[in-house]
């Protein structure tokens, strides 16, 4: 359910508390809008985006695509320190802030060749604040993320996660360097 198909992002929170369905509102490369969950297979939720697109989500955080000019294959994390001090966590937002961890993404250009590259990442969050999602204004820790890649190149991600669960509701990001851009807000939760 693209903006093209609902109408402007005016319109998104009516759309969003009219389904009573699991929600994102997604701004992913070529279309936006609100999408509703198409399968959940914990831990990951998987998101069709209409023109066989799809965005998998992997603990609320961005793992692959498809369907956009260029996608994202694979997300895999190693975390460093602290994941082995604080048991079970598989991604850093999981664990206290700051944090760091090894990111390695594989990806599918449009011309059909494959790239993998890895990235040493930071993880540091500040205090909890309001913030304004589509259906709800939730208290959040802004938490940014800094993804320093093998070929030297950097990019920076923002995600808000819930102080207790440290669950996602939202995040931005650069899926690699020169890759898409993908922002996504939880509108109505699956878990």
């Amino acid at each position: 359910m693209l903006r093209d198909a609902w109408g402007g992002s005016d319109d998104l929170a009516a759309r969003a508390a009219e389904i009573p369905f699991a929600s994102l509102s997604l701004d992913a490369d070529d279309r936006s809008g609100l999408v509703v969950l198409g399968a959940l297979a914990e831990p990951e939720s998987y998101w069709p985006t209409g023109s066989r697109g799809l965005v998998t989500l992997r603990h609320e955080g961005l793992h692959a695509t498809a369907g956009l000019s260029a996608d994202l294959l694979d997300t895999h994390f190693v975390l460093h320190e602290a994941a082995r001090r604080e048991g079970e966590a598989e991604v850093p937002w999981r664990l206290d802030a700051p944090t760091t961890f090894t990111l390695t993404r594989r990806w599918q250009h449009e011309d059909g060749l494959t790239e993998q590259m890895s990235a040493e990442g930071t993880l540091s969050c500040s205090a909890a604040e309001p913030y304004a999602l589509p259906l709800a204004t939730l208290t959040l820790e802004p938490c940014a993320m800094a993804l320093q890649w093998e070929n030297g190149k950097t990019t920076r991600g923002q995600l808000w996660r819930e102080p207790e669960s440290r669950r996602v509701w939202a995040a931005e990001e650069r899926a690699w360097p020169d890759g898409p851009r993908l922002q996504w807000e939880v509108a109505r939760q699956w878990w």
